[in-house]
């Protein structure tokens, strides 16, 4: 148990310590390209603030492995691992300690995407822009059942929608025009204020009525559209916490819509991240327990290169994926389960060796 705690300890220490010096040096590279377009002492911090977020977002499964690196290598050069070894403890139990850690801050790195952590790069670009937290969405065209609506202008924070357009379709056909000036969403369903509802009739003949406009006080559209779904989804942007993008993948299915791009969103929140705890399992076993067999300097400079380019191929593949060239499934999921099977032979059959 103390070896348990000592090894954890250290993996903690090198871990923050890699994390927030990565973070706070990739927010101070772009604070200097940047610091003459911000105006005022508390912008300059919010926008530090932001990209530092941003960059921890982008830098956390790095750091998990560089950690590991640094960690493994601190017990090497102490000759703390051979004493482990030499007191009895085998390679699965001084791994443990890694593995839990690794999993229960994976597992912190994915519940912090279901906060406004997610929204940290779009905060710091609208400090920059000089643009209030407020955004506007502009001509939104959205299918909704057996409706096309057209959204003017769209305000998420205020959950208002202005110059509203709704087309009801017969078969191929307009059957009903309904226009509004505004729109407000109740937290279930957009209301259509003040509609003007235009019928199309099924014309016979010349003695058929022609077109017929009535006017409504509110029409409910739009069920379970929330303000950010709508701008995330329909504007392409890419802004999601993981119960965001949930809600907007079962949206998008009841609505037979596109859902790649949101698969794979959801799935570089959840799945992707393990890829950092695979790479440690399979790294600890490659790195030998002692310094005299091998060049430790250049085992370390092997494995950050190739932890960089596990990690940047997993990008790579997830921007493919939103564009919707490859299956999410296979850009995502695939990949990191790969990763997977190499960890758990590593775990099972390297260990013994």
């Amino acid at each position: 148990m103390r070896m348990f705690r000592y090894v954890a300890q250290l993996y903690l220490k090198h871990f923050f310590l890699i994390a927030f010096a990565l973070a706070f040096f990739f927010a101070g590279l772009d604070y200097m390209q940047n610091a003459s377009k911000l105006n005022g002492f508390n912008i300059k911090v919010l926008y530090l603030f932001y990209k530092g977020a941003y960059a921890l977002n982008l830098l956390f499964p790095i750091a998990l492995v560089l950690s590991m690196i640094v960690s493994k290598m601190a017990l090497i050069r102490s000759n703390a691992l051979v004493s482990f070894y030499a007191l009895g403890y085998s390679k699965k139990a001084v791994l443990r300690p890694f593995i839990v850690v690794s999993f229960f801050l994976t597992l912190l790195y994915i519940i912090m995407h279901f906060t406004p952590f997610v929204d940290a790069e779009l905060s710091a670009k609208r400090l920059l822009e000089g643009k209030q937290s407020q955004s506007v969405t502009r001509n939104l065209f959205v299918k909704y059942n057996d409706s096309f609506i057209y959204i003017g202008q769209l305000i998420p924070a205020n959950k208002e929608a202005r110059d509203i357009r709704v087309y009801r379709m017969k078969g191929h056909e307009v059957s009903e025009m309904i226009y509004g000036q505004t729109a407000r969403f109740d937290g279930e369903s957009w209301i259509i204020q003040h509609a003007k509802i235009i019928k199309k009739p099924v014309l016979q003949g010349l003695g058929d009525n022609g077109l017929k406009i009535l006017y409504q006080d509110e029409i409910k559209t739009l069920q379970g559209f929330k303000p950010k779904i709508l701008t995330s989804v329909f504007e392409g942007k890419r802004y999601y916490t993981i119960q965001d993008a949930f809600e907007a993948l079962n949206l998008l299915i009841s609505q037979q819509l596109e859902t790649s791009r949101v698969r794979s969103i959801f799935y570089y929140m959840v799945i992707s991240p393990f890829f950092a705890m695979f790479l440690v399992i399979i790294f600890f076993l490659s790195i030998p327990p002692h310094a005299r067999s091998t060049n430790l300097l250049w085992v370390s400079f092997v494995l950050t290169g190739i932890t960089l380019f596990v990690w940047g191929v997993i990008y790579l593949l997830y921007r493919i994926s939103l564009s919707g060239v490859i299956l999410p499934e296979i850009g995502m999921i695939a990949t990191v389960t790969l990763l997977g099977m190499g960890a758990l032979y590593s775990y099972l059959f390297r260990t013994n060796q």
